[in-house]
């Protein structure tokens, strides 16, 4: 090969490979995404036979995962993406979703896994009493359903830490990079699996009886109940009930029934980041100093999941239900921030958080929908405006009032991504560069490198940007040398121990980027 032709390809090759590292997670790098079959993470009891007549039944836990095609990195973040649908199945459940394969789930999924990430689209156990007309019934059948599902997430999380561990990392994934993001009734567990994470917190609320029912003789029993249940991460085997009382209040529920048993047992439940696009938080007081940080999207005039602390009102086919009150992404972000839970955003660089800076809200991590459209047939604006309903081969929605156009969800999708990804490369550590693709004009810079050929430093120059870093690699595409956090618009660069040759230096501006060669000579 001819050397004046060298730089020309060794530009090209060292442009698209360095380019391709330095924005992942923060855009599209890969064009083509796998999808797996669905996959158990674990088996456990639905409560859905009860309803009519039978027993706990056990069940495979599922997911799908998506990853991006021709990635080469065998340490990626995990992000465990929960649908909506009402802890009922679809379409019986009165909600425009709530299956693995939603159109949104695939969307997010996607995109997600094309920007780098592993994305599992996980079930988990529906299963609560929608059609009783005693509110109390309706609460406890629910808050249960809320506790397995919260059992279930943790276990998908210890699944892919023991396939780490264990198993080979059959995906690709880092551990300690987890993010569990949840929609819609997801968007309960999300915050749930976040923030509730001691059982004593059920009965330690402001009214400690919120979650008990009470009895004729003026005492109250919990609707939860470790040994019925299960513990609260899912490591424990449950008993049954066996208790009179229990049986007396809800004689539906089989005598001896196991309602739990653990998957994965010894491994850590813990994850790094949530997002909740919609839900709620049980209670306030859940969420804690110390505990990670939040992402929330919301319509604050969401009618059946709160902004802010209040009733709870659950969409079924009989109608709107409430429930219990429970406190939204208005309140919960307000307390995170507080607590200081949100500062790592803080850190993510000015000028890279365009989506940021075009929220309403003062609150950093929280991102409201105001005046989000109204679906054709619907009688109040969406209060999931980022989903729509395009089901092939499965059933259409009972519910009424569904949006049925993509475009306008994904215009959605685009802000909740572009606002969450500056914020995950910030909260999860994933090296984020935070420099643009574009390539800029070296007069308009005014950009010196001098001397070339050198024999001891090279002294980089522009007339006043600051250069924030400088990569340096070999003929082979190696990095050498990297000086970074420079932020001055005059850097000299020693030689050290690089051998005699030719080098490409690449100088990392806000804006954008320049290649430069760099020559050293004895």
């Amino acid at each position: 090969m001819q050397l004046s032709k060298l730089p020309i390809l060794l530009l090209f090759l060292i442009f698209g490979s360095t380019l391709s590292a330095q924005n992942r997670y923060l855009e599209p790098k890969f064009s083509e995404v796998s999808v797996s079959p669905l996959t158990p993470y674990g088996f456990n009891y639905t409560f859905l036979p009860i309803l009519f007549g039978g027993h706990f039944t056990k069940q495979p836990l599922a997911m799908q995962v998506y990853t991006p095609v021709g990635d080469t990195e065998t340490a990626r973040p995990l992000i465990i993406y929960l649908h909506t649908g009402n802890f009922f199945p679809f379409p019986a459940n009165g909600s425009c979703g709530g299956a693995i394969n939603d159109s949104s789930n695939v969307e997010f999924a996607t995109r997600l896994a094309q920007m780098g990430y592993v994305v599992a689209v996980v079930d988990y156990r529906l299963g609560w009493n929608p059609f009783s007309t005693a509110e109390l019934t309706r609460r406890f059948t629910l808050i249960n359903g809320a506790y397995r599902g919260v059992q279930d997430v943790r276990s998908c999380i210890r699944y892919f830490r023991k396939n780490v561990a264990v198993d080979g990392n059959d995906y690709g994934i880092d551990p300690n990079k987890i993010v569990v993001w949840g929609q819609g009734t997801g968007g309960y567990l999300s915050l749930a699996t976040a923030y509730l994470d001691k059982f004593t917190e059920i009965y330690t609320t402001a009214d400690p009886n919120k979650f008990k029912i009470p009895l004729p003789n003026g005492a109250f029993y919990p609707m939860v109940q470790e040994s019925y249940n299960g513990d609260i991460n899912g490591e424990q085997t449950a008993i049954g009930v066996v208790d009179a009382t229990y049986n007396s209040i809800f004689s539906a529920f089989p005598l001896g029934d196991t309602m739990y048993i653990p998957n994965t047992p010894g491994y850590s439940s813990s994850f790094n980041l949530a997002v909740n696009m919609g839900g709620a938080l049980g209670d306030s007081s859940w969420m804690e100093a110390g505990d990670i940080p939040l992402i929330s999207y919301h319509v604050p005039s969401d009618f059946f999941a709160p902004c802010e602390t209040d009733i709870l009102n659950v969409p079924t086919a009989m109608g709107p239900q409430p429930v219990v009150e429970v406190s939204g992404s208005c309140d919960m972000q307000e307390i995170a921030n507080s607590y200081g839970l949100n500062g790592v955003f803080n850190t993510i660089p000015a000028g890279h958080d365009p989506y940021g800076a075009n929220s309403s809200s003062s609150f950093n991590g929280f991102y409201p929908f105001y005046g989000t459209p109204t679906p054709p047939g619907a009688t109040m604006e969406s209060s999931g405006p980022w989903a729509w309903t395009s089901y092939a081969g499965t059933p259409a929605p009972t519910a009424s009032g569904c949006e049925v156009d993509g475009a306008v969800a994904r215009a959605y999708i685009d802000t909740i991504i572009g606002y969450y990804a500056p914020r995950a490369c910030v909260a999860l550590n994933l090296g984020c560069n935070f420099v643009s693709t574009k390539e800029l004009n070296e007069l308009e810079l005014g950009l010196q490198v001098s001397p070339v050929p050198a024999v001891d430093a090279v002294t980089f120059q522009t007339k006043e940007t600051p250069i924030r870093h400088i990569y340096v690699y070999d003929l082979s595409g190696r990095l050498v040398k990297a000086h970074t956090n420079i932020n001055n618009n005059v850097f000299q660069m020693q030689r050290n121990s690089l051998q005699n040759g030719m080098y490409i230096a690449e100088l990392r501006f806000d804006n954008g980027f320049v290649k430069r060669k760099v020559v050293f000579n004895n």
